[in-house]
């Protein structure tokens, strides 16, 4: 046991950082089914913490809002408090229109894994059905 342990610790260990950026499987489906969605993880979204790059997860979906930053009604500090983080109970608690939800759509870029998420799970519950 002892053996293989050291054996794996020395592949990755010596292995190249590679992003935590993936497709759920060789079909190009997502962990919801969808073709084409990207599968990302909280560590991959913590390095984009910047008003130069500026990621955060909203209900276990991940959003760049680097573009938004500007145009946010609350100023970008408030999003950027929230920049590569969790940000579904601040957003939720703002009290963001159904206009505001939908907003999000344009800056979707993935979901975290199903061993990752909180809120959502296959299938399950979308942003604009969560309850307050």
């Amino acid at each position: 046991m002892a053996k293989v342990a050291s054996a794996l610790f020395s592949v990755f260990s010596l292995s190249s950082p590679r992003p935590q950026v993936q497709f759920a499987d060789s079909s190009g489906l997502s962990v919801s089914g969808l073709p084409g969605e990207r599968v990302i993880t909280l560590e991959e979204v913590s390095r984009h913490d910047t008003d130069k790059d500026c990621w955060v997860v909203i209900y276990d979906r991940v959003y760049d809002i680097t573009e938004f930053l500007d145009e946010h009604p609350g100023g970008s500090e408030l999003l950027l408090e929230y920049a590569g983080r969790e940000a579904s109970g601040a957003f939720r608690g703002s009290g963001h229109s159904d206009a505001a939800i939908k907003l999000l759509d344009k800056y979707f870029i993935g979901e975290l894994p199903i061993h990752e998420r909180i809120f959502r799970k296959q299938g399950g519950l979308m942003l604009s059905n969560i309850p307050e």
